[in-house]
């Protein structure tokens, strides 16, 4: 097992006899020694990064440990190098288009080039993500960490580490397929690293990284199908934004098959054949498979047992200050607990609370009103808020009134201009007060857009706040002054 250690902090070294009185300092390392710290910190995503660097701020004795280069998902696997390929994506699609309305030649991606532009900004994410940590004083661990008691993890066997706080940030993995031939599959991490383009690519799952890989690899020119278990996709948007997407999906030449219960793969002189049962029994050719059925917690190697934390469906079981409920020395933050969206900026917010309640005790927690969440497809779907059907629920149950605005805006000026054909808004507000209970966006820069509406809704913000703004004209924040009545 690899593993290693570096940085400049200030630390306590104690044998296992003597883990009791922690004062005794010790200048080597040795077998069956104990590391102490005044936090453990296991990842170095956004979660761990940002958790990390606010103990030590605060004076603590830090340690981070990894098992993949330092960085995370968002910045190595997900968020920013899946935006380099989106906004290749989006002019390809805003090319094709503008064809007819004045833009010539239709643009084509180069995929060595838009790949090799993408792990420039990924390749130095581990090395400066080191940097900082150095800078800082914090100490760089590189391993599997493994708990063997409430309070020591296991980084390798002849490195334990005890901490007076341990906070599991290790993200979240994709899902394992249980089918014959999933040896055959690659996931959302490979994908990000493909050489080239096959001619055609399947996507086992109907949900965001299925959708949004699916617009990247058509607008790099592949054939591809979108393959979904049940009868619907997206199931956190609105239902009637989804559908708008699937038909433009569909109108711009990507194959969406619901009802899809994929239950074999085999493959045939260098391609695959992804076999189909249930609802829709049949069989889809394709050139490369990719399995985004879904991303679960990344805990599995923790041997949670061992440290007394309980897990929930969602990941570590946490409190309200996201305080293992099992174990009082241990915090989850990020997709490791799943007690918010996974998301970025929630993984950043919930390591600031966590950072808090350590630092200060229990007194912190989270807030996930008004955030927002961007499909990144062409064009892209956003939502912030409650959908019509969480509203009409809410009616039901208290009576509560609202209205919703809701239109499409192909024939706007904004979509026009752009030879824009699917584009939709749906706003949610309540009857009384005017506040904004839910916003949906369909179109270009739909993810820009809907942090006006995250805005209102975080800050209570209501349809008469916003129509006193001046927004910049014309662009697509001025357009909310039609959608909010």
């Amino acid at each position: 097992m690899h593993c290693s250690f570096a940085g400049k902090g200030d630390f306590k070294l104690a044998t296992f006899a003597k883990l009791k009185s922690l004062g005794q300092n010790h200048d080597t390392w040795g077998a069956g020694m104990v590391k102490v710290v005044d936090a453990l910190v296991v990842g170095t995503g956004t979660a761990g990064y940002t958790i990390a660097l606010a103990l030590r701020k605060a004076g603590r004795r830090v340690a981070v440990v990894d098992n993949r280069p330092y960085g995370g998902t968002c910045a190595m696997r997900g968020c920013q190098p899946k935006k380099y390929l989106v906004a290749a994506a989006e002019i390809a699609h805003l090319s094709q288009q503008m064809s007819r309305i004045g833009i010539q030649p239709v643009a084509q991606i180069d995929w060595p080039a838009l790949m090799k532009s993408k792990s420039a900004f990924t390749d130095a994410v581990p090395g400066n993500t080191e940097k900082v940590f150095q800078k800082a004083g914090i100490k760089l661990l590189h391993g599997t960490a493994r708990f063997i008691s409430v309070d020591e993890v296991e980084i390798c066997p002849d490195l334990t580490i005890h901490a007076e706080h341990i906070v599991i940030a290790t993200g979240s993995r994709t899902a394992k397929l249980d089918f014959t031939g999933t040896e055959f599959t690659i996931t959302s991490d490979e994908f990000l690293k493909l050489d080239h383009m096959p001619r055609r690519v399947a996507f086992i799952g109907g949900g965001y990284i299925a959708m949004e890989f699916a617009h990247v690899a058509h607008s790099a020119g592949a054939a591809v199908s979108v393959l979904q278990r049940t009868d619907r996709i997206l199931k956190r948007f609105d239902a009637e934004l989804v559908n708008r997407l699937v038909d433009a999906s569909i109108a711009s030449g990507i194959s969406i098959t619901k009802g899809f219960d994929t239950s074999s793969i085999e493959k045939v002189r260098g391609s695959f054949i992804v076999h189909g049962s249930g609802g829709r029994t049949q069989s889809i050719k394709a050139d490369l498979v990719v399995n985004c059925a879904g991303r679960v917690p990344d805990l599995d190697n923790l041997n949670l047992e061992a440290g007394k934390i309980t897990r929930s469906k969602r990941g570590i079981a946490v409190n309200r200050f996201l305080q293992s409920k099992g174990n009082p020395r241990v915090y989850a933050i990020g997709d490791a607990c799943g007690a918010g969206p996974q998301l970025a900026p929630v993984s950043g917010m919930e390591a600031t609370i966590a950072a808090a309640n350590i630092l200060n005790g229990n007194k912190k927690k989270p807030d996930y009103r008004g955030i927002p969440s961007v499909l990144f497809t062409q064009p892209p779907l956003a939502l912030v808020g409650i959908t019509e059907a969480e509203a009409e629920a809410e009616a039901e149950k208290s009576g509560a009134r609202f209205c919703i605005n809701r239109g499409s805006m192909s024939d706007w000026p904004s979509s026009r201009r752009i030879g824009q054909k699917h584009a939709y808004y749906k706003v949610i507000i309540e009857e009384e007060s005017g506040r904004i209970l839910g916003a949906h966006l369909f179109g270009h820069n739909a993810g820009e857009a809907i942090n006006i509406f995250a805005m209102a809704i975080k800050f209570g913000l209501n349809n008469q706040d916003l129509k006193k703004m001046l927004w910049a004209y014309p662009t697509n924040v001025s357009d909310l002054k039609y959608m909010i009545g």
